[in-house]
């Protein structure tokens, strides 16, 4: 209604004319250029947002071609899905062991935020998102000689998984033992948030990080404050998303097989997203970058002798 465009569906098998078919064909054209140009200039928005926008247009086109009438046509095939690679944001294992860990720091903590670490900290050993972490209840926890685990099946994958509980995460468990219908107290993804960024504030690790946006796949940075070019810190741009990748991330750069941490995270063989994981766990890639420059240090160069050839 902002731009005064009627959306309307004609049917294409009704079209017999060329003229009619190209008429078409320009009319969405101009829809496409029309509302990504509203996505990207008057709502701001990026290409990650404004691709899933025309993921979901093409996916009921596609619906409409198949299940309905009329048919559209194959014009939504040239609406363009663009996407941007946005960094994982995880705690290194050194941090994630202080929460675990430093108990003069936990200490420290008001009640809630004690809370909400003890949350955090379970949902980065066991891989849970934010929304499988507060569905969690009793019957999700199995006993097995002295052996806990907690099996879940995920919102999003709807693929089962196991987990085996070290005693740390025991512990935690057994500090919210009187409740009965989930693990934790219930939290706003939103609240759980704004207390997981108040913890990493509190941890002190404000370090300045460098972030990038794309809209029509140039990039340009972004900062906290705009005017003043104030970049967000660490404890910025922590949030619930960051258990999952940091439990993903954590897992292989202890040197677990690959397969074993799909089975734990859900994800399926050749699954990009998981590929994205193996790509920002800087640790398991700097140790592979080590064991590749010592190779290349062993190698014999002394009695390697130069030989010009000559054409």
């Amino acid at each position: 209604m902002e731009k005064g465009i009627v959306i309307r569906i004609k049917d294409y098998e009704r079209m017999k004319s060329i003229r009619s078919r190209i008429a078409e064909r320009n009319y969405w054209k101009r829809f496409y250029f029309t509302f990504t140009e509203y996505l990207y200039q008057n709502c701001d928005l990026y290409d990650n947002y404004v691709g899933t926008q025309m993921k979901l247009l093409r996916a009921f086109f596609n619906y409409q071609i198949e299940e309905m009438n009329p048919t559209p046509g194959n014009y939504h095939n040239r609406f363009y899905v663009t996407s941007e690679d946005i960094p994982v944001l995880v705690l290194v294992p050194e941090r994630l062991k202080f929460l675990i860990y430093n108990k003069e720091f936990e200490n420290s903590l008001p009640k809630r935020l004690r809370i909400m670490k003890d949350m955090f900290v379970f949902g980065c050993i066991t891989a849970l998102s934010f929304g499988d972490l507060m569905k969690a209840n009793r019957t999700n926890i199995e006993h097995i000689n002295k052996n806990v685990y907690l099996c879940t099946t995920s919102q999003k994958t709807n693929i089962r998984s196991r987990v085996f509980l070290p005693d740390f995460s025991k512990e935690i468990l057994l500090k919210y033992k009187r409740r009965k219908r989930t693990l934790f107290p219930p939290i706003s993804n939103v609240n759980f948030n704004i207390a997981i960024k108040k913890i990493a504030l509190l941890a002190g690790w404000t370090e300045e990080l460098e972030v990038t946006r794309s809209k029509r796949g140039q990039h340009f940075e972004k900062y906290k404050d705009e005017v003043k070019k104030t970049n967000y810190r660490f404890c910025d741009l922590i949030a619930s998303h960051s258990m999952r990748r940091t439990a993903i991330t954590t897992m292989l750069r202890m040197g677990m097989h690959e397969m074993n941490v799909r089975i734990i995270s859900g994800h399926k063989a050749n699954s990009a997203s998981f590929s994205r994981y193996v790509c920002y766990a800087d640790g398991f890639m700097d140790a592979e970058m080590e064991k590749y420059y010592l190779k290349l240090d062993s190698v014999d160069s002394e009695n390697y002798k130069y030989k010009n050839v000559e054409n």
